[in-house]
């Protein structure tokens, strides 16, 4: 579509329309946090009242004014308006205003003198329930309030033809984020086209801000100029987002660890400071304490199923029940990561005679190291790796520190060549049960994706990422999403 054909009329009631969806939708996201409070601190009193909980659960109705303690501390967490934040960060922000939420709430009690009998194990569950429903109410929220016509604040992006064009699909594409395009203004508007869109979006020069930051009165401006230089970008500012309450600026900085950056006033000068965590002894050992609480109540609970798979195995196929693999860890030492056995015997000589009878099958091999249908998989083995229950004995991998429960895929000699120089970090952290790569698709992500994948999780380590990947792998095993 040509630009000169893309031009959309705004009209005089354009900011009260504007102002009506941005209160709908900070108000989506407010009444579902709100939701998931009152609905955590509900079951959790009623699920104590079931199990010999001497007390009335109404005695519990004198903490409704607490919800006004959780919107308050969401918003002094930054946790609204909810819109243009990243899953981990909200994640993170989620948890520990939580648990400002409940410390307060206790300590109210306490200071008050009121509901000093309340149980202890409702407030621990209120609070486990509360991190758990938040997320999860605000997922749910997004998902159905993205396919309407009035979700989402109204988006300016700003900047050159290829960053702009990119910015415009992301968003697009990620329509839960909340940012709603309006305009595309680029310096070079008469040379390029926008592609078809499913909605009218203004396409023109970047003079035509100052209309829409008066339109749009709450609007975002993102600028899109990473290559334009300190102060082509400085004039930018200043001459077209000056009116605009809401600015976000793409740095030069493509391929940086992004969750870990936080801004810095440094004599007046912008900067912005790298946190490398995983360099921190205190984070090691924060995140080999949780590798280990996690995985001796994992192994504890699933010791059953652990001894009805290893039988199975042992009465359906010939051999070990278990397979040990030689795989690089951290520092480049090698480690055996142990699985449950899942192919038959002679595995090596039958897959060797079907890459040789097969080119695209050699080919597939070659490009993933993988195969979608692996004639080595015995039937009980199909099943254990759709459902990842054949990674199970790699929780005494974690116990013995050789894994954690996150982390790179660990890999094999002849991979290193394909890592490059994301090597060096695949090195710096101890290779994982699951991991980024494993939520983006599992088996259906490119080799070229995995590692990227890889060198993002080691630059932007944090216990909050961590936390969110286990809960997506969650999702992604029981729907089976990308599992062969």
């Amino acid at each position: 579509m040509s630009a000169s054909t893309t031009f959309v009329h705004h009209d005089s009631t354009a900011s009260t329309r504007v102002s009506f969806v941005v209160f709908v939708t900070y108000c989506s996201i407010v009444v579902a946090d709100l939701i998931a409070f009152i609905g955590a601190g509900a079951l959790a009193v009623m699920l104590r009242y079931l199990f010999h909980g001497e007390f009335t659960p109404a005695d519990y109705l004198t903490f409704t004014p607490s919800a006004i303690i959780f919107f308050v501390v969401f918003v002094m967490a930054g946790l609204y308006p909810g819109l243009a934040i990243s899953p981990v960060e909200e994640s993170g922000r989620i948890l520990r205003a939580s648990s400002i939420v409940f410390l307060l709430i206790i300590g109210a009690t306490v200071f008050l003198r009121e509901g000093l009998l309340s149980s202890r194990i409702v407030f621990i569950l209120a609070w486990l329930f509360t991190i758990l429903f938040v997320p999860l109410s605000r997922q749910l929220v997004r998902g159905w309030c993205s396919g309407q016509s009035w979700w989402g604040i109204p988006t300016v992006i700003l900047g050159d033809a290829q960053t702009g064009l990119m910015m415009l699909r992301l968003l697009e594409q990620h329509p839960r984020l909340g940012l709603r395009t309006v305009a595309l203004l680029t310096e070079d508007s008469a040379t390029i086209d926008l592609p078809q869109q499913d909605r009218p979006i203004f396409f023109g020069p970047l003079s035509s801000s100052a209309s829409f930051a008066r339109d749009y009165l709450n609007c975002y401006a993102i600028i899109a100029m990473p290559n334009s230089g300190a102060e082509r970008m400085k004039a930018i500012f200043n001459e077209y987002v000056d009116l605009y309450k809401r600015v976000l600026i793409i740095p030069d900085l493509f391929g940086v660890c992004s969750l870990s950056v936080s801004a810095k006033d440094l004599c007046g000068i912008l900067t912005l400071e790298v946190n490398q965590k995983l360099t921190r002894t205190l984070s090691q050992l924060v995140k080999r304490s949780f590798d280990l609480a996690v995985c001796i109540t994992l192994g504890l609970l699933a010791s059953p199923l652990l001894v009805l798979i290893y039988v199975t195995i042992r009465l359906t196929c010939p051999g070990s029940a278990f397979y040990g693999h030689s795989r690089i860890g951290r520092n480049n030492k090698p480690f055996k990561a142990w699985k449950f056995r899942s192919m038959v015997e002679n595995a090596e000589a039958v897959l060797q005679h079907h890459l040789d009878a097969d080119p695209l099958l050699r080919q597939e091999w070659e490009s993933y190291h993988k195969l979608r249908r692996d004639p080595r998989v015995t039937l009980i083995g199909r099943f254990l790796r759709k459902t990842s229950l054949d990674e199970l004995p790699q929780l005494w991998n974690v116990v013995r520190g050789e894994m954690s429960l996150v982390g790179p895929r660990p890999i094999v000699h002849s991979e290193i060549v394909k890592y490059g120089q994301i090597y060096r970090q695949y090195l710096r952290v101890t290779p994982g049960i699951t991991g980024l790569w494993q939520i983006s698709g599992r088996n259906n992500t490119t080799y070229e994706m995995r590692t990227r994948l890889d060198d993002y999780y080691v630059t932007n380590w944090s216990v909050s990422l961590d936390i969110y990947i286990l809960a997506r792998t969650v999702k992604t095993v029981l729907l089976l999403e990308g599992a062969y």
